[in-house]
């Protein structure tokens, strides 16, 4: 598949975005060879990156509209979608306050799988066939740590009974945004696949435990390649 002068539209969160955890200031910064902009570089493609950092799928249907609203897609155009990782996650200062109360996700799952049939059904609309991402795996017991600083790890991990719960819910969000675009019979890259088939996957994770790092990148550029050849 040739898609040299194409144009891609990226809409997801901080992993298309390109952040990674910068441990020197233990901060958050743009990678500068993301696996976007590797991908574009590759391919003589061009890209509009909406990918933002916090984003799920609630915000990015508003957004989409608004975008679109604005600058329509051509026809020929390329739509890239990743949404989850922010959706599945919970409001841990009220887990670690209240751990034997019921918490629900930022985005209830069956909002999840409705908002991504939206999106869907957005491009859709303008005949465009977006391709899908699925989520590359969290490493559980990294990111139980990063998001217990300063809260009650214990009241946490009580909440949670077992720390792969983190995995497993991240993964039920991943399985639902590959199952949606099967249904509607929608181009899949699995990143997530290529993750665990690699030796020690955690080795392509920051040390929150669910940003891709550089290799994590790497990884995903890799995967963009070979869909190419595969398609």
């Amino acid at each position: 598949m040739n898609i040299e002068n194409r144009h891609i539209s990226v809409w997801g969160d901080s992993i298309l975005k390109g952040i990674v955890r910068d441990e020197t200031s233990e901060g958050y910064q743009v990678l500068d060879d993301n696996c976007v902009k590797r991908f574009a570089t590759a391919t003589g493609s061009s890209v509009s990156n909406h990918a933002r950092f916090g984003m799920t799928t609630v915000k990015a249907f508003e957004r989409i509209k608004r975008s679109i609203l604005k600058a329509p897609p051509q026809k020929d155009d390329i739509v890239l979608i990743e949404f989850g990782g922010n959706d599945c996650d919970f409001k841990w200062n009220e887990i670690s306050e209240t751990p034997t109360m019921p918490h629900d996700p930022n985005t209830p799952f069956d909002l999840f799988v409705s908002n991504l049939q939206s999106i869907i059904d957005i491009f859709k609309n303008l005949k465009l066939s977006p391709i899908f991402m699925s989520l590359p795996p969290l490493e559980p017991n990294r990111y139980l740590e990063w998001v217990s600083r300063g809260l009650n790890k214990e009241n946490i991990l009580k909440w949670l009974d077992d720390v792969n719960k983190i995995y497993r819910w991240q993964e039920v969000y991943s399985d639902a945004l590959v199952d949606t675009a099967r249904k509607n019979d929608l181009r899949i890259i699995d990143v997530r696949k290529s993750f665990l088939m690699s030796n020690h996957y955690t080795s392509l994770i920051c040390d929150d435990g669910i940003h891709p790092n550089k290799n994590g990148h790497e990884a995903i550029y890799n995967s963009f390649m070979n869909y190419l050849k595969a398609v």
